[in-house]
């Protein structure tokens, strides 16, 4: 998509869509994403920033419709909302409900108006929403230290004598928890109660014999194992 966000609601309201003085948040957010499905449609890349956009547009609408603000209160009334989580990545063919689902964990507390703002203030605010989430996410990926396995890691392990006993282990607690699904790695840490590292490493080598697959939806999200069929019967 070779527009960005912020060039899309200029264009809006240059074209005449929008009232760049005088903004309805459930309109601009409506016709936002109508030209996002123009794109798709088009088959044109849309850009993960859009997309933040985007999110965050769907989370001021339905502050904006949900909330019941009395006429006798400011003009500003904060409302708090959840914590955010992550920034996760989307699936251009999702439908819009997975853009409601990520929403929940994008955006921290924000503050809904009574009355319209201006195109300026509400790209204002969407930008601090960004720079917000940009931030969060440098702290979270210095937080996750425990993941970044080293190939040292690695290699003591696959020659540690109890590799067999602990790739064991975890094989057979995916078998308990699972029942023939797909189980988090937290939680195969939590039953265990071992370090991430200590059920990750032997998963990875489970992985390489054929015995699980690994999956990821989202950069530090849940990591999710599933037994691989022919492989239940297998020595780890």
């Amino acid at each position: 998509m070779h527009e960005e966000p912020v060039e899309i609601l200029v264009q809006l309201a240059e074209r005449g869509e929008i009232d760049p003085w005088n903004i309805d948040i459930v309109e601009v957010t409506d016709r936002f994403f109508a030209e996002l499905e123009r794109c798709r449609e088009l088959d044109l890349r849309i850009s993960g920033r859009t997309l933040f956009f985007a999110a965050t547009l769907l989370r001021m609408k339905s502050a904006y419709l949900a909330a019941e603000i009395p006429d006798d209160l400011p003009e500003e009334e904060a409302v708090p909302d959840e914590e955010d989580a992550s920034f996760g990545s989307f699936d251009l063919a999702e439908p819009i409900e997975q853009l409601e689902r990520e929403i929940q964990r994008r955006i921290g507390r924000k503050k809904v108006r009574r009355r319209p703002v201006t195109l300026y203030e509400l790209i204002t605010e969407l930008k601090s929403a960004e720079k917000e989430e940009r931030r969060r996410q440098r702290q979270r990926s210095e937080s996750v230290d425990e993941r970044m396995i080293r190939a040292s890691d690695v290699v003591s392990v696959a020659h540690d004598e109890d590799y067999q006993a602990a790739a064991s282990a975890v094989l057979g607690c995916c078998d308990a928890i699972a029942s023939g699904g797909e189980v988090k790695l937290r939680d195969i840490c939590s039953s265990l109660k071992k370090a991430t590292m200590e059920v990750y490493i032997p998963l990875l080598f489970l992985m390489l014999e054929g015995k699980v697959d690994l999956r990821q939806e989202e950069y530090f999200g849940d990591l999710y194992v599933r037994r691989i069929d022919g492989g239940q019967n297998g020595d780890a």
